[in-house]
């Protein structure tokens, strides 16, 4: 998708919440509502993988743990960041509708502290599911049918959230014709500009593919406009920091849970400078080796 989750008044959030225990979250990180915001910060999330179920466990995990500590420690952030991305895979399996709404309950603290957040689907979402539990979204791209697209300006580059659920608990995902060609012309719009790229699913080109359908259509879009910095994606459940050509690829590693026991789970922080970004990874588990990774990436 994404669809935007606009700042929540610190009352209104205080009289729907009092059940939850997510007011004496934000009664704990208040002060994060009054912090000065970066304009050139960002929170990155991937697959958080909510279930209506607060202790459902999903590979020995409790995802609403994950997201519940997660949303915490961007609270705890010395400056607040302009916008959290969530890249997809919101819900658990099937993108029930009480996935959703558990879903925006953890994200009501980020909401509450003047946050604005952007999330999109991945394949374990539903569309259609998700827009009954979330307001209109009047800031998405509606040249695309059927999808959300959305395209985000900030100072320093461009952040372009694209829609490649193909069917609900599917694992392939596809753009498709239609929003590859919308791409395109987008991005031909932003020569004078620095343009980051988010999707759910993985490049793949392997026989049997599990990512994204059409990769080589994506990369013939992305590798010949130098304006494009850098590809995110999720969907893997790694953290990997590569570089197709002189295109940084990154693979974001998963809030929920990994598939393999080495890999992190956690979010990066993201930070634009004139000539790059750097990334920072934080683990859930803080002993985990690479609580802290840390890259800083040139644009090409």
């Amino acid at each position: 998708m994404p669809i935007t989750l606009h700042p929540i008044s610190r009352r209104r959030f205080l009289a729907g919440s009092l059940a939850t225990g997510a007011a004496l979250a934000l009664q704990r990180y208040a002060p994060a509502a009054t912090k000065p915001v970066d304009e050139n910060h960002f929170v990155l999330f991937s697959d958080t993988h909510i279930d209506a179920d607060p202790t459902k466990t999903d590979r020995g995990v409790v995802m609403f743990d994950h997201l519940r500590q997660s949303v915490e420690e961007v609270l705890d952030l010395k400056s607040a960041p302009a916008a959290v991305l969530v890249n997809g895979d919101c819900a658990h399996l099937q993108g029930q509708t009480a996935d959703y709404q558990q879903f925006l309950n953890l994200l009501k603290p980020l909401r509450a502290a003047g946050l604005p957040i952007h999330a999109g689907f991945g394949n374990h979402d539903n569309r259609e599911r998700f827009w009954g539990a979330v307001p209109a979204d009047e800031q998405r791209v509606k040249a695309v049918e059927d999808r959300q697209i959305l395209a985000l300006q900030s100072p320093r580059a461009d952040w372009i959230m694209l829609d490649s659920l193909q069917k609900t608990n599917s694992t392939p995902g596809k753009l498709g014709e239609q929003q590859l060609q919308w791409l395109s012309e987008e991005l031909d719009k932003r020569k004078d500009r620095r343009v980051i790229v988010l999707v759910h699913h993985q490049p793949d080109e392997r026989a049997n593919i599990m990512g994204l359908l059409d990769t080589k259509p994506l990369l013939d879009v992305l590798l010949p406009r130098k304006q494009v910095k850098a590809l995110l994606y999720g969907h893997t459940h790694i953290w990997r920091v590569e570089k197709r050509d002189d295109l940084h690829c990154i693979n974001l590693p998963a809030v929920a849970y990994n598939f393999e026991a080495s890999e992190p789970t956690g979010w990066v922080d993201a930070n634009l400078s004139e000539g790059g970004i750097t990334l920072k990874l934080n683990c859930i588990d803080k002993k985990h080796p690479q609580n802290g990774d840390t890259h800083e990436l040139r644009w090409r």
